[in-house]
C-alpha cells in the first residue's frame, strides 16, 4: 500500500521557497515537506509553486553573487578568478593560436583597359 496523499498547503509552499533559497536539492526539500521527490516534482508543475521555488532559488543566487562580488572587490584572487570565469567567459583551457595565413598575391595582366 502506498503512502497517504498529502494535500499541498501554503505552509508547504513557504517551506519550498525557504529551502530553495538555501540551495537545498529537490530530494532535501521533499524530505522537509514529508513527501516523496516525485510528489514535490508534481507540485512544481503548478505555476504558483514553481514561481515560489524559482523565487527562492533567485534569492539564494543573489545572496551568493553579492558575497562573491564583495570578495572580488576585496581582491580575493580565487573569487576574482571564479567571477571572471562565470560571468566574463574566462577559461583555463589553452586557447588556440591564430593560424598563420600565407599572403596570396593575384596579378592580373594589364590589357590596356582602364
Amino acid at each position: 500500500m502506498g503512502r497517504r496523499r498529502i494535500k499541498l498547503t501554503d505552509e508547504h509552499i513557504e517551506r519550498i521557497e525557504r529551502a530553495a533559497g538555501l540551495g537545498l536539492t529537490l530530494r532535501q526539500i521533499a524530505y522537509l515537506c514529508d513527501v516523496s521527490k516525485a510528489t514535490l516534482e508534481r507540485w512544481l508543475e503548478d505555476e504558483n509553486v514553481r514561481w515560489h521555488y524559482d523565487k527562492g532559488r533567485a534569492i539564494a543566487i543573489q545572496s551568493k553573487a553579492q558575497q562573491l562580488s564583495n570578495m572580488a572587490d576585496r581582491g580575493e584572487v580565487a573569487a576574482l578568478i571564479f567571477w571572471l570565469k562565470a560571468q566574463a567567459g574566462w577559461t583555463d583551457k589553452p586557447q588556440p593560436l591564430p593560424e598563420q595565413k600565407d599572403n596570396v598575391h593575384i596579378y592580373l595582366p594589364d590589357n590596356g583597359r582602364k
